[in-house]
């Protein structure tokens, strides 16, 4: 059995003891391996040559220290000040096709930092009354949709578009994550962890919202701009970011492909350094944030990720140190919003979190 840290990209390891399931070609049965002397992190373990799965040793003792910039908490306040200086200009347009008795839908739209175009999709009940209100923030390119209106009755929700993305798709290219690399002022996430700010601005605006119970949760890009919300808006009661990105960018660079390849390339092609590149990097890097949450937290990650690993999510979910947990699926991969089991977990746990609140 061979065993290879994909978190820390250690030499490969021999071990033997402890148990998995394995499919065989005559059927299945149990391998053994020892797991006593390996490090906290998350190992890929191939048997007899076959496709190799993941495991994980301890991950909640994973060390991968911040590395923020001395003036990294000044930046942040500096952008949430200038921010704070941009009206909004709330915009709402009631869509009836959507709508229904219990709640309305709207699509809206509004100005972030810089004058940024931001909004989505709003949904909130129509009789009068003080509502619990989630923030969902999308993954990357991903596809906005329309809220059931019937499907939480009792809850109001919104549905994130950040500048170029969701609603906005196809206002600026696609590569966001390499869009302004040359200086952290520049970067495009930059304005769009403003525009997560922002997006709790405009719910908390609104009357219906009881803003003692606002709450944020996403997945993949979704899932770090909930660790962003949860880390620089203290009006976030509880998060829970799935199968988080944009996390702990040097060792995602060592683990997997993509984004840091293409990252790294067109910082070659515009004359950034590495040391240069991953200096503005850690001003985005969610491991830099997490230390800053308050609020209770609920994680959930897929074992067998390649795109977002483990080991990158954990280095921002070691830096918390509020009431958190986490949730693993096993078998699943990076496609956490398929997840029927992670679906049913999370809404249990927000349900329970209203209802005491």
């Amino acid at each position: 059995n061979v065993l290879k840290d994909i978190g820390l990209v250690t030499e490969p390891v021999t071990a033997l003891e402890a148990t998995a399931p394995v499919k065989f070609r005559n059927g299945k049965g149990k391998v053994s391996f020892d797991i006593s002397s390996l490090e906290p992190g998350f190992y890929q373990v191939s048997v007899g040559g076959g496709k190799p799965f993941n495991i994980g040793i301890r991950p909640e003792e994973i060390s991968s220290p911040q590395d923020k910039q001395p003036d990294f908490d000044e930046f942040w306040d500096r952008t949430l000040k200038e921010l704070a200086e941009v009206a909004p200009e709330y915009e709402m347009t009631l869509m009836p096709e959507n709508s229904n008795e219990q709640r309305n839908v709207y699509k809206v739209q509004f100005k972030s930092l810089g004058g940024a175009l931001m909004g989505g999709y709003y949904c909130e009940p129509v009789k009068e009354g003080k509502y619990p209100s989630k923030i969902e923030y999308m993954g990357y390119g991903a596809e906005p949709y329309i809220f059931d209106p019937s499907s939480e009755p009792e809850t109001i929700q919104f549905l994130v578009s950040v500048r170029g993305q969701g609603i906005f798709l196809g206002t600026t290219p696609r590569d966001w994550d390499r869009q302004g690399l040359a200086d952290k002022e520049t970067y495009y996430y930059r304005g769009a962890y403003a525009d997560v700010v922002r997006a709790i601005d405009f719910i908390a605006s609104r009357e219906k919202c009881d803003p003692d119970r606002i709450y944020a949760q996403g997945e993949s890009q979704g899932g770090a701009f909930t660790w962003i919300a949860a880390s620089l808006d203290s009006r976030i009661a509880a998060a829970a970011p799935a199968v988080p990105f944009l996390g702990d960018f040097p060792h995602y660079a060592q683990i997997v492909g993509w984004p840091m390849g293409e990252i790294l390339e067109t910082a070659r092609n515009q004359g950034i350094s590495e040391e240069e590149l991953y200096k503005t990097l850690s001003y985005f890097d969610v491991k830099n944030f997490t230390d800053r949450i308050k609020c209770p937290l609920y994680m959930s990650f897929g074992l067998q990720d390649p795109t977002c690993p483990p080991h990158t999510e954990f280095a921002a979910y070691n830096q918390v140190t509020s009431e958190k947990a986490y949730f693993c699926v096993p078998l699943c991969g990076h496609a956490m919003w398929q997840q029927e089991s992670w679906t049913k977990e999370r809404m249990e746990w927000f349900r329970n979190l209203i209802e005491n609140k």
